[in-house]
């Protein structure tokens, strides 16, 4: 019963913690708004601004070092309006920047707050891998996707499929919704997941210029908040190992057998994995010969064959490549056969690159 109690008294501060942290990150959109949808006029930890309050733009770097690469910025925003930027990962030697210009009128609005962070760049990094989203919110409609990038509705770019292309994502990919309540809920998730880097770059901009900013207090706080943060998960820990040894010394010799075999289990479950990724990653070569005899039989010369991610292409030549195509798309064994590229005459003959799905069915014959 002491073990549970400690866990409830702890459950309960962290709950505690986590509320005061949330009434300490505001959303500023059309209004004020605390983590929790909730009205704020308190001074703020963090500030998320809303993406109608801001440009952005990107551009690389050939500097590896990110120090360098602060001090390259500097000097370049020098005189420019405030401008918050976060440094990329090092890709072939270079880093790529992401500016975000903010609106000259909001810089006046941002009050008191140690850190601004953008919304587009929080929200990102809550995104699946290689996924784009539609943001819907106080009369905003806005893409963005997993990589970062992010554009306001409008102009040439009004569908999420043109935003994917632009972005260089799978048009044909499944696009998130992401409404008001959406977004809102997703804010902590994704400021958590920024990188240590980037809240160095994201300090408000003009912090250490505006005397009526108390940025003494919101530091003490922050300091506290990471401070009782640690102590509560150090403690939380060791109570926890304590608890377990208890119960595993209660049990006596049955443990080290019971350990061994699920240890055992964990072996065998490990090795029927890799057999199964094996299993399913395997393709069959003999329907790539049915395919070729269909293009043999209507004259077509063979220079090459490929399969790649399920899709077969092949490239040739043929008195007509049309007839090939036919032959293809009546072959029940095959689906969604195309050219890929325009058919080019090449003396008496056609070149064709044709792209096709091998069903399976059909194969017995």
């Amino acid at each position: 019963m002491t073990g549970e109690r400690l866990n409830a008294a702890i459950a309960r501060l962290r709950a505690h913690l986590k509320g005061e942290l949330g009434r300490r990150v505001v959303w500023l959109t059309d209004g004020r708004r605390d983590a929790f949808g909730d009205v704020s006029t308190v001074a703020a930890l963090v500030t998320v601004l809303g993406r109608e309050h801001y440009a952005e733009r990107r551009k690389s770097y050939p500097v590896r070092s990110w120090r360098d690469l602060s001090r390259v910025l500097t000097q370049e925003l020098l005189g420019a309006p405030a401008t918050l930027t976060v440094i990329g990962p090092v890709i072939d030697d270079r880093r790529e920047v992401a500016f975000f210009a903010l609106s000259p009128a909001m810089v006046g609005q941002l009050g008191r707050t140690l850190w601004v962070v953008p919304e587009s760049l929080a929200l990102c990094a809550t995104l699946p891998a290689q996924r784009v989203a539609i943001v819907e919110r106080h009369g905003l409609r806005y893409f963005l996707a997993s990589s970062g990038v992010s554009q306001i509705a409008g102009g040439a770019v009004r569908t999420a499929a043109l935003f994917a292309m632009a972005a260089g994502l799978d048009s044909e990919q499944e696009t998130l919704a992401l409404g008001e309540q959406d977004a809102n809920m997703r804010l902590l998730q994704g400021l958590r997941r920024l990188p240590a880097g980037a809240w160095a770059r994201l300090l408000r901009p003009g912090l250490s210029l505006d005397p009526g900013l108390a940025w003494r207090p919101l530091g003490t706080l922050a300091a506290a908040g990471l401070a009782a943060y640690l102590v509560l998960g150090s403690v939380y820990l060791s109570v926890t190992q304590t608890l377990r040894e208890r119960e595993l010394k209660s049990l006596g010799p049955e443990v080290a057998t019971l350990l061994d075999s699920q240890r055992r289990v964990e072996k065998l479950s490990g090795e029927q994995r890799a057999i199964a990724t094996v299993l399913s990653d395997r393709h069959l070569t003999y329907p790539l010969w049915r395919v070729a005899a269909r293009a043999w039989q209507k004259g077509a010369s063979i220079a090459g064959v490929a399969l790649v991610d399920g899709r077969v292409t092949l490239r040739g030549t043929a008195p007509v490549a049309t007839d090939v195509l036919g032959a293809l798309a009546a072959d029940p064994g095959v689906a969604d056969a195309r050219f890929a590229a325009p058919v080019r005459q090449s003396g008496v003959r056609e070149e064709f690159v044709i792209t096709l799905k091998l069903t399976g069915k059909g194969n017995d014959g």
